[in-house]
C-alpha cells in the first residue's frame, strides 16, 4: 500500500466499512494533520508525521479503502458505532498475508481522533500478534507550496 494512502487509512477503512454498511462517519476536515503511530513492532517505539490533505486526497483514500476492503476481505468485515467510539472489526487477506484486526476509533469533533488497533498476522513466516495506536491531529491550514498526500517528518 502507497504511503499516501497508509497515513489516513484507519479513518478511511472505517469509512469503507460504514459504506458497506450504511453507517455514516464524520467528515474528516482537509487541512495539514499530525499522525503519531505507536507500537512495539515499529523500531523507536513510535513515529510522528505531518500530512497536507485536501478534499480529493481524502475522497481517493476512502474509494482505496473501499476497494481494498471488497476485494481483499471478507463479507464478515464489520463496523458499529458506540457513542463517540467507532469498532472495527476486519479479516482480510492481501499479498499472501491474513490479518485479522479489532480497532476502536474514539472521534473528538472534526480535530482530532485516537485509534487502537488489536492485529493477528499470519504469514509464511508465521503468526504475529500486535498492538498500536495511531493518533490524529488536525493543525489548521496546509503550509505554503507543501505537496498533497506527501508525509514530512514531524
Amino acid at each position: 500500500m502507497k504511503m499516501q494512502i497508509l497515513l489516513p487509512f484507519s479513518l478511511s477503512l472505517l469509512g469503507a466499512i460504514a459504506t458497506a454498511g450504511a453507517v455514516e462517519l464524520p467528515t474528516q476536515k482537509p487541512g495539514l494533520w499530525q499522525m503519531t503511530m505507536s507500537s512495539s513492532r515499529m523500531p523507536g517505539g513510535s513515529r510522528s508525521f505531518q500530512i497536507c490533505e485536501d478534499a480529493a486526497f481524502l475522497a481517493a483514500a476512502k474509494a482505496s479503502s473501499a476497494a481494498h476492503l471488497k476485494k481483499d476481505c471478507s463479507a464478515g468485515s464489520s463496523l458499529r458505532q458506540d457513542g463517540d467510539k467507532w469498532v472495527a472489526d476486519s479479516e482480510c487477506t492481501f499479498s499472501g498475508i491474513h490479518m485479522i484486526s479489532h480497532s476502536v476509533t474514539t472521534i473528538h469533533g472534526d480535530e482530532s481522533f485516537h485509534t487502537e488497533v488489536s492485529s493477528t498476522t499470519v504469514s509464511p513466516k508465521g503468526k504475529d500478534v500486535d498492538s498500536s495506536t495511531i493518533d490524529y491531529k488536525w493543525l489548521g491550514a496546509c503550509k505554503a507550496g507543501q505537496k498533497v498526500g506527501v508525509p514530512e517528518a514531524g
